[in-house]
């Protein structure tokens, strides 16, 4: 063995020189850290010990002395405290009546008499103090279009058939003839009206309408007078 291969032999491998040195830094290092750490922790807790531990700031109001009211008197005999009224700036305004001219009276108006009455109001005449209105007649009968209160309408008893015309039949006109027929207190057409028309049946609708017979109408269980519509129907089938 030669000495080159000897020395290498011998020598230890990897620098042991520097792993002595590293591994006293290394523990080192680490018990540097720890002791950081440690600090650093109880650092922390005493900072929370003592803002827990720490005075807080209250507010505090003072009040003068004068501006405190008396407090009450102990005993009951003892007058009330006085309570200040404030005076009113302006003083209440008093209102100053002011003459009107008097309100002119309407002329005098006159009643009339019951002879003026009697000879202004036809159908009534006067008897000493008394005022008669005379009944209407009997035979009175409505007008057109006039309003009769009834109780009960006209009901019809004995009906005729119109006559159909030839002209209308030639021609094929048919239809519903509307009369307005007065039925009288006897149940006796007095009169008719042509209400909805048909030139070729008017006249042939409203002269059987008049030959027809009614039950009157009734109010206050009396016969009346009355406008009853009558349809009359021409029918070429």
């Amino acid at each position: 063995m030669s000495a080159r291969s000897w020395l290498f032999h011998f020598m230890p491998y990897g620098a042991p020189e520097l792993k002595e040195v590293g591994r006293k830094y290394m523990v080192r290092a680490v018990l540097v850290a720890s002791i950081a750490w440690i600090v650093l922790f109880l650092m922390s807790l005493g900072t929370g010990e003592f803002l827990r531990r720490r005075p807080k700031e209250t507010s505090v109001v003072v009040v003068p002395y004068r501006e405190i009211a008396a407090p009450p008197p102990l005993t009951q005999d003892a007058p009330p405290p006085q309570v200040a009224i404030a005076q009113p700036v302006a003083p209440p305004t008093v209102g100053v009546a002011v003459p009107v001219p008097d309100a002119e009276a309407p002329p005098e108006q006159t009643i009339a008499s019951q002879e003026e009455i009697a000879a202004s109001t036809p159908g009534v005449e006067s008897t000493g103090d008394n005022i008669v209105v005379a009944p209407p007649s009997e035979d009175e009968l409505p007008a057109f279009g006039e309003y009769v209160y009834v109780e009960e309408l006209p009901e019809a008893v004995t009906k005729v058939n119109p006559t159909y015309p030839d002209i209308a039949r030639e021609a094929g006109v048919d239809g519903v003839v509307l009369v307005q027929a007065l039925v009288g207190k006897d149940g006796k057409v007095k009169d008719t009206r042509i209400v909805k028309s048909i030139p070729m049946l008017d006249n042939s609708a409203a002269d059987a309408v008049k030959q027809w017979v009614f039950k009157p109408a009734l109010s206050n269980n009396k016969p009346v007078a009355v406008w009853v519509a009558v349809p009359v129907r021409f029918s070429l089938h």
